[in-house]
């Protein structure tokens, strides 16, 4: 299922032999560009802000929600679709401005195949601020300490946001200077199946008609009603490169779940995470938090059970827990929302959950260098810099 014009992304069928010799089939969104993201920071006053937006997208529970400066995928700051030009797409796009963070970033693997998007924090001076600020239509200068704590609210800041923010450089919440720019663009893009580190998947990509699992009437739904369905949605007049327009959206059935526990280290916060491989993983295994659910109503397998009785006996030993709803891609999904969970685990927790413990310090590396942490583990990361700004967590 395509455009007519062959850009911006397909609904493809796929199946993959997992690591468990279980034969996975779904329909998967295939979007080989790889879309921009971009939020623009200056200094006010002493204090960095980020220029954002207020964005409309279909599948949006709430239909506007708080979003960087520039996000647009490849067919729509090239305007394939025939519309108005994105604003301020030049400056995300260019070379010759101060970048401090710039990375290829993954997304949902469980619903995307092999999909990624440039992440950027460009910094202005202050004259250039004030004058890009009046070509963004619905932008606003925030504190980015307050777009961090925005982050532990509900449905507020978009995924791309959360994406790009979790590139906040640590060093600069806690020094007034600015951190140095980088002096080397994103990694470059994979082509599909051609991690150099780790085996990801190698899904078979079958015609939609051929998953047995699957039906296709008005919409493309599980035959027991399950994970998630393709449905179509027509959206008109809401202020976009063009007034209207048709598409197909991924409408999960359940919502999904995200536990990262939180633990001191000898040299600070230490994340439990874990490497998995799923269908759309084409660049290899992510790194994820290691209690991640796509559908909380699905616990029909022994290793999932097992799972929720770990994440139970984590939480119940924390000193804190702090949890927030989020919206997951509204250009894309309708209605996806999960719930993020930070458990803080007191100095002297004992029995703690068994795993992969990695200094926050080490994540932030990664997340810098891109192409490594899932999207969700993102959020989290953003979520974490929001208890540090608000003093409630130590770097």
């Amino acid at each position: 299922m395509a455009h007519e014009t062959g850009r911006f992304f397909r609904i493809i069928g796929a199946r993959h032999l997992s690591g468990t010799n279980h034969t996975v089939e779904q329909p998967l969104v295939e979007q080989s560009e790889v879309g921009m993201l971009c939020l623009f920071v200056a200094q006010f006053e002493g204090q960095f802000h980020g220029l954002i937006t207020f964005k409309f997208e279909p599948g949006t529970p709430d239909g506007i929600e708080v979003a960087p400066t520039v996000q647009a995928t490849r067919s729509n700051y090239e305007a394939a679709h025939g519309g108005s030009q994105v604003p301020a797409v030049e400056i995300a796009l260019s070379e010759e401005v101060c970048t401090l963070a710039d990375s290829v970033q993954r997304e949902q693997e469980s619903w995307f195949l092999g999909k990624v998007n440039r992440n950027r924090i460009v910094l202005l001076d202050e004259r250039e601020a004030i004058d890009i600020a009046r070509t963004v239509p619905e932008s606003s200068w925030v504190p980015i300490p307050v777009l961090l704590k925005a982050a532990l609210e509900s449905r507020l800041l978009n995924m791309d946001l959360r994406s790009v923010l979790s590139m906040w450089p640590l060093e600069a919440m806690m020094s007034p200077d600015a951190p140095a720019p980088v002096t080397s663009g994103p990694l470059p893009h994979v082509p599909h199946g051609q991690d150099s580190t780790s085996p990801g998947s190698n899904p078979e990509l079958v015609p939609l008609d051929s998953l047995s699992h699957w039906q296709i009437a008005d919409s493309i739904e599980h035959r027991q009603r399950r994970f998630f369905s393709i449905v179509g949605c027509r959206v008109e007049g809401q202020g976009r490169e063009v007034a209207s327009w048709d598409q197909p959206l991924l409408a999960p059935v359940g919502m999904g779940q995200c536990t990262l526990l939180v633990r001191p280290g000898s040299s600070g916060p230490e994340l439990l995470v874990s490497e998995r491989v799923r269908i759309g993983s084409l660049r290899g295994p992510s790194l994820e938090a290691r209690f991640q659910r796509g559908d909380i109503a699905d616990h029909t397998t022994e290793s999932r059970r097992r799972s929720m009785v770990e994440e139970s006996s984590g939480l119940v030993r924390c000193r804190e827990i702090h949890s927030a709803v989020h919206a997951e891609e509204g250009g894309r999904f309708r209605g996806a929302i999960a719930t993020y969970q930070l458990g803080l685990l007191p100095d002297a927790a004992e029995q703690q959950p068994a795993g992969r413990w990695t200094p926050l310090r080490e994540l932030e590396a990664l997340g810098q260098h891109g192409d490594r942490l899932s999207v969700e583990l993102r959020t989290c990361l953003t979520m974490i810099k929001g208890l540090i700004v608000s003093g409630t967590l130590k770097p």
